[in-house]
């Protein structure tokens, strides 16, 4: 018995939430797109079309991109998509202590 948070952050539309933190966090370690949404089992064009939407709508890189050849491509986090990466990280852990004391306040009887 407990509370669950889900932040996305929007615009007019979704521009950042779970699954693109998940993406990114597979591309730190894979340096690859292709790589980071098949360990996702996401298509790698769902995993384009979320970086290039989030992108366009927050107006700076995610990503360095270095197109395939001979020997495969990479992707790597820019520092300015690290630093938001880390900055959403921190607001969803001061979110959920804020969320649990509240859940405690209001549902701790029943727990």
């Amino acid at each position: 018995f407990h509370p669950t948070l889900k932040i996305k952050i929007y615009q007019e539309d979704l521009v950042f939430g779970p699954g693109l933190v998940i993406l990114m966090e597979h591309i730190l370690v894979t340096e690859s797109m292709k790589d980071a949404c098949g360990e996702m089992g996401m298509s790698y064009s769902k995993g384009w079309k979320i970086i290039n939407r989030a992108e366009k709508e927050l107006g700076f890189r995610f990503l360095n991109r270095c197109n395939g050849g001979k020997n495969g491509g990479s992707s790597t986090i820019t520092p300015e998509g690290r630093v938001f990466m880390e900055r959403y990280h921190a607001m969803v852990e001061d979110m959920r202590r804020i969320t649990q004391n509240f859940f405690d306040v209001y549902f701790g009887e029943f727990q």
